[in-house]
């Protein structure tokens, strides 16, 4: 459900500490004390405990009832049942767990366990997960009593994002990176397991002597064990422990150079780092044979013949990579449709998995889907309505085209040109729906060409409590800064960057101090202002802003045509004297009283969609004129509002931007027929 929630929920300004908490700091200190390394340069640790395991109430009975239920479902299906005894058969051949009379081992925790079948992976079909947070007759269980330990890996979007960058990659993984690290025996006795192969023995118990999967500390542990690595060996390794540090995502490894070279070397420099302690990388890939012709053909995860025009691809955290042609595509695996309930739909929804956003204007229809369907309140298992269910039956079979999406890995395509200049655009729009940004790369090569490129994008969905447009935009402002933060922190510090808005309002708030604004937009504008400087942000043009389908969702099918969404408008393809003049800061000065305060009634715009799409599409002089009026009233409001004591009025905006609200709309009338009729209105 939290996860659900956080589709729609607002998007707030990133908080700036993020200093460990005084449990993480503990965390860390425990295991700096109690970290050690064997002969054989392995790892072993203790269980980062918060409380005292010896409160631990009775947990045999509860395992072994869980396990007898487990065994009857195995009897059931030889298939299953054949892999699950090789799996536990291979745990004790390697070592990583040993049989133990359980009387002799006082205080214990028996952990249940089950099986999790995973069909694509290319290796062990079925994984044991060991559940730790089984309860016992005292209500703890044993990851009740343990700290979680502080995130100290990158963030899967930054690794991705990184991803895109190197000429030469190469991807791998930590073959049962958890297993290779020890428990130190004082701890194994709360990694109790039962369990026998054949439903004629006796039940057996064992002690799992290296950090197990299910247990709550066993990520941090992992990790802590890497980077520990990497910062111990760094003299020796300097360019594997790099990428041990910024380039794996718990066990993956996604890395690479513009050399190749030099991706050699830290490919050769990864694997003798990581062997010293005991790990061993396999399931290696990349997007040059020489990357490959050093490790085993057992090693690899597939075997490719760069010079066929086969396209294997394969799954790399979560994204389909095609090495030879170099490039991301999408392959849906969703549920046939049969029942239609908010389960089914969600289920389905959190298969399409894009954490860069390069499907951002597809996704946010979803989004919007999502937020609908939460609304009715329904049960989970409770049929839909029948809105609800013809938008959600055209999306599924609209989905099926992204089959033949494709987008380059590498930001400017398999030849690496030769650069003279880059620079990052961001681009923000919202709508009543949704909000979001999009980055892109805009590079001048050396013979004169300029390449733009999609590089990531985020998108959020609306509040469900209204807010006005304006202020949704500067939310998406907001999420545009902190995406353009993100993307130079992982690429490039001191690339040149801009910032694109269609919101007038948004760039006069930007250019002005927060201290005259209600709290909401102040805390927005200082947190925009932090992170970028108010001369960065441009205005563009709606129908040139590629956010603007990230915002209202557009078809699958219409995004493999979206050439705007993938190389951004076309004035960047052109020389920097044909955009969009710089803002107008003028009109940023209250001439009344610029330290005016707004207070706290709020007034809707009539309007913040500057290409006035809805004005266009009025076709009667009725309404026209209705419209015309309008202008007129507020016009006048205007104007008194100027010659009137502004602390008397209880409005949420200053009349300079109502009159930003209303700029295009005069703009627009006096183009008009009715020139003559807005001017009279004026002047009564």
């Amino acid at each position: 459900m939290k996860v659900i929630e956080r589709f729609w929920q607002l998007d707030e300004p990133e908080k700036a500490n993020k200093n460990l908490s005084p449990s993480e700091e503990l965390c860390e200190s425990h295991f700096a004390t109690y970290m050690k390394r064997n002969q054989d340069g392995r790892f072993s640790v203790r269980l980062p405990f918060k409380q005292d395991p010896s409160l631990l109430g009775e947990s045999k009975h509860i395992a072994i009832n869980r396990f007898l239920a487990l065994e009857r479902r195995l009897d059931k299906d030889v298939i299953l049942k054949t892999q699950y005894v090789q799996f536990m058969n291979e745990y004790a051949d390697l070592g990583h767990m040993e049989r133990v009379d359980i009387n002799q081992v006082n205080p214990h925790y028996v952990i249940p366990h089950h099986g999790v079948l995973r069909p694509d992976s290319s290796t062990t079909k079925l994984r044991v997960v060991f559940d730790a947070s089984c309860k016992t007759s005292s209500g703890l269980s044993l990851n009740d009593t343990m700290f979680t330990g502080p995130t100290i890996q990158e963030e899967l979007f930054a690794i991705l994002l990184r991803f895109r960058c190197p000429r030469f990659d190469f991807c791998s993984d930590i073959q049962k990176m958890y297993r290779q690290i020890i428990i130190q025996p004082e701890d194994q006795r709360y990694q109790l397991i039962v369990w026998r192969s054949n439903n004629n023995e006796p039940l057996q118990f064992y002690r799992l002597k290296t950090v197990t999967y299910g247990t709550r500390s066993a990520p941090y542990l992992a990790t802590k064990c890497l980077q520990q690595l990497a910062k111990s060996e760094l003299q020796k390794y300097p360019l594997g422990a790099a990428a041990l540090s910024n380039d794996f995502y718990v066990d993956d490894c996604l890395s690479g150079s513009n050399s190749l070279q030099t991706a050699k070397d830290i490919q050769t420099q990864l694997k003798g780092l990581l062997e010293s302690a005991g790990f061993k990388l396999r399931k290696w890939c990349a997007n040059h044979p020489s990357l490959l012709q050093n490790i085993a053909k057992e090693d690899q995860e597939v075997d490719l013949d760069f010079q066929s025009d086969d396209a294997t691809s394969i799954k790399t955290l979560g994204l389909t990579w095609q090495p030879k042609e170099d490039q991301f595509r999408i392959k849906l695996k969703l549920d046939p449709l049969k029942i239609i309930t908010k389960s089914t739909i969600t289920s389905n929804l959190a298969k399409i998995f894009d954490p860069l956003g390069l499907l951002g204007p597809v996704l946010v229809t979803a989004k919007i889907l999502i937020q609908d369907l939460w609304q009715l309140q329904l049960t989970w298992d409770e049929a839909v309505p029948a809105e609800i269910y013809t938008r959600w039956t055209t999306f599924y079979y609209d989905l099926q085209v992204l089959d033949q999406f494709k987008i380059d890995r590498h930001i400017f395509g398999k030849q690496m040109p030769a650069l003279e200049s880059i620079q990052l655009h961001v681009f923000c729009d919202a709508s009543q729906k949704a909000y979001g940004a999009a980055v892109y790369v805009r590079a001048k090569l050396m013979d004169g060409r300029l390449i733009n490129r999609l590089l990531c994008s985020k998108s959020r969905v609306a509040p469900l409590k209204k807010q006005t447009i304006p202020r949704l935009e500067l939310c998406s402002a907001l999420l545009g800064a902190t995406l353009m933060k993100k993307v130079k922190n992982n690429i490039n510090h001191d690339v040149a960057t801009y910032y694109w808005t269609d919101s007038e309002i948004v760039l006069f708030w930007i250019n002005s101090s927060s201290a005259r604004h209600q709290q909401f937009i102040a805390n927005r504008i200082n947190a925009i202002q932090e992170i970028s400087l108010p001369n960065q942000w441009r205005h563009v043009r709606s129908k040139d802003n590629p956010a603007d389908s990230l915002s209202r969702g557009i078809k699958p099918a219409q995004l493999l045509e979206n050439n705007l969404w993938l190389y951004g408008p076309l004035f960047l393809h052109g020389s920097e004297s044909n955009w969009p003049g710089e803002f107008n800061k003028t009109l940023c000065i209250d001439p009344v009283n610029p330290e005016w305060k707004q207070t706290t009634r709020e007034v809707a715009l009539i309007s913040t969609d500057y290409d006035i799409h809805w004005i266009d599409r009025i076709n009667h002089r009725n309404s026209f004129r209705t419209l015309l009026h309008t202008v007129g009233y507020m016009l006048r409001f205007v104007n008194r509002a100027r010659r009137t004591n502004l602390s008397n009025i209880t409005m949420a905006l200053s009349p300079i931007e109502l009159e930003l609200s209303l700029r295009h709309i005069v703009k627009y009338i006096q183009q008009s027929e009715l020139k003559e009729e807005l001017n009279q209105l004026e002047r009564n």
